[in-house]
C-alpha cells in the first residue's frame, strides 16, 4: 500500500509540474501573433521568423477608417527580450520593446512616430495564434 502511493505521488507531481510548465526561449517568437487591446475594427496580425538572434516576419493590418495592408517585421532578439520594428505599408512605424512572458504572450512597450518627430508609446501585448491546419 505504502508503495502504490508513493508511486502514484511520484505520477502524480511529475502530471503536475509537466502540466504547468511553459518552457519559453528565443524560439517561442516564432509563430503568428496578434495584437492585444486593438480597437474594434482595427487589428494587427504579424508572423514571425527567428535566424539566429535576427527577427523578421511579415503581417496585415487593418484599421476601422483607414482600410488595411501590409507590414514587414524586422528586429532582435536578446534572451527572451525582443526589438522590433514593424513599418507599415502606409508608411507608419511602430517598434516594440518587450519579453515573452509565457510560450503564448509578448508584451512591453510600444512606440508610434510621427512624421513631425513626436513619439506616442504604450503599453502592449501579443497573443500567439494557433490556427488548425486543415482551415
Amino acid at each position: 500500500m505504502r508503495l502504490l502511493m508513493s508511486v502514484t505521488s511520484v505520477v502524480f507531481l511529475a502530471v503536475a509540474v509537466n502540466g504547468c510548465s511553459d518552457s519559453i526561449s528565443p524560439e517561442s517568437i516564432v509563430g503568428i501573433w496578434v495584437e492585444d487591446g486593438s480597437p474594434p475594427g482595427n487589428s494587427l496580425e504579424i508572423m514571425l521568423a527567428l535566424n539566429a538572434s535576427a527577427v523578421s516576419g511579415q503581417g496585415s493590418w487593418c484599421g476601422e477608417a483607414l482600410g488595411c495592408g501590409l507590414t514587414t517585421v524586422t528586429g532582435t532578439a536578446t534572451g527572451n527580450r525582443f526589438h522590433l520594428v514593424t513599418t507599415f505599408d502606409n508608411g507608419r512605424i511602430e517598434t516594440f520593446d518587450g519579453s515573452l512572458v509565457s510560450s503564448s504572450s509578448l508584451t512591453g512597450t510600444e512606440t508610434e512616430t510621427f512624421s513631425d518627430g513626436t513619439h506616442v508609446s504604450r503599453d502592449q501585448s501579443f497573443t500567439r495564434v494557433i490556427r488548425d491546419p486543415a482551415s
